[in-house]
């Protein structure tokens, strides 16, 4: 029979061994909501763990305007896999209420996320109630066919505007310093809010730069953030290029074609074999950008809602 009870750290050994991506992230991420961790055994035996993730729209949420809530589950390999999930998910829903419930003036969103691929997972989902939603293709690039070339920490190039003005762009390469402090994020999260709605996580972001070895290259124009690219190890000679943006007044410049193409040359200069990014699948200019780079379409990923009290008209 599968119980559920809270995380105990006294179990951590057996969490890392069997769940190592979960086990990394519920210690060293300060997104994770810690109250919400939970574990599902069978016998004594751990066969799953679960637990929400704080994501900025939190703060910025009201009764208009929507707050997301990450939920992240993961199941051993084994008969009861199904089962397993299902308990798993039906914690997170009652977390996700108890939640709402003392946050009443927020309209908060229950999310996860599913391979478009993986339609009888989504079916699954939708059974708990989940709905699909936010489209985004998975793009990869080979980077062995990129020319490599070691970037210094700060690198300039020149753009022209419309009228045929010249600027200088001067970027950065933002990462954890000898003294283990991380300078240079001035300005960085007001911008990338003003290019995308709601900012990246500061606690994200810092996970990202510590414990995956990441870089932040941020372009400035007169001091001020005009774009930047973000960086992370993943496994097997893979790395993310994430958070790709260039503010309203300075697109069309080409500052982020100009700031990916040498990122990847450092990449490939670094000896990783393939970049990855998602992008949602109604950001043609970016999808554009990204295959003129050399990146290909390789699957895509589907967001999974759920909402109490929303409910959804079946066609």
């Amino acid at each position: 029979m599968i119980e559920i009870s809270r995380y105990d750290k006294s179990r951590g050994g057996e969490v890392k061994k069997l769940f190592p991506v979960q086990w990394e992230e519920i210690n060293y991420s300060e997104d994770v909501l810690a109250d919400t961790i939970s574990i599902a055994t069978d016998g004594g035996k751990l066969v799953g763990i679960c637990y929400l993730v704080n994501t900025p729209s939190i703060d910025r949420a009201d009764r208009e305007t929507p707050g997301y809530l990450n939920a992240a589950f993961e199941g051993a390999q084994n008969g009861d896999e199904i089962e397993t999930s299902g308990i798993l998910i039906n914690t997170l829903i009652n977390d996700y209420r108890a939640i709402c419930t003392v946050n009443k003036d927020k309209r908060l969103i229950l999310r996860t996320f599913s391979y478009v691929s993986m339609v009888d997972y989504m079916s699954y989902l939708a059974t708990f109630g989940f709905r699909a939603q936010n489209f985004m293709y998975r793009m990869k690039k080979d980077l062995s066919d990129v020319t490599p070339v070691n970037l210094p920490e700060c690198f300039s190039f020149e753009v022209s505007d419309d009228k045929g003005l010249k600027e200088e762009i001067n970027v950065t390469a933002v990462k954890v310093g000898v003294d283990g402090k991380i300078e240079g994020l001035d300005g960085y999260f007001e911008a990338n809010a003003s290019a995308f709605g709601i900012p990246d996580s500061e606690k994200e972001l810092e996970y990202r730069l510590r414990r995956q070895n990441g870089v932040q290259f941020i372009a400035r124009a007169d001091g001020r953030v005009v774009g930047a690219v973000s960086v992370w190890e993943n496994k097997n000679g893979c790395v993310s290029t994430e958070n790709i943006f260039c503010i309203r007044e300075y697109r069309r410049r080409g500052i982020t074609e100009t700031i990916l193409r040498r990122v990847l040359s450092h990449l490939s200069y670094k000896g990783y074999r393939e970049a990855v990014l998602y992008v949602y699948g109604v950001n043609i200019y970016a999808i554009e950008l990204y295959m003129k780079l050399g990146y290909e379409i390789v699957g895509g990923t589907v967001h999974m809602l759920y909402e109490d009290g929303y409910e959804p008209e079946m066609v």
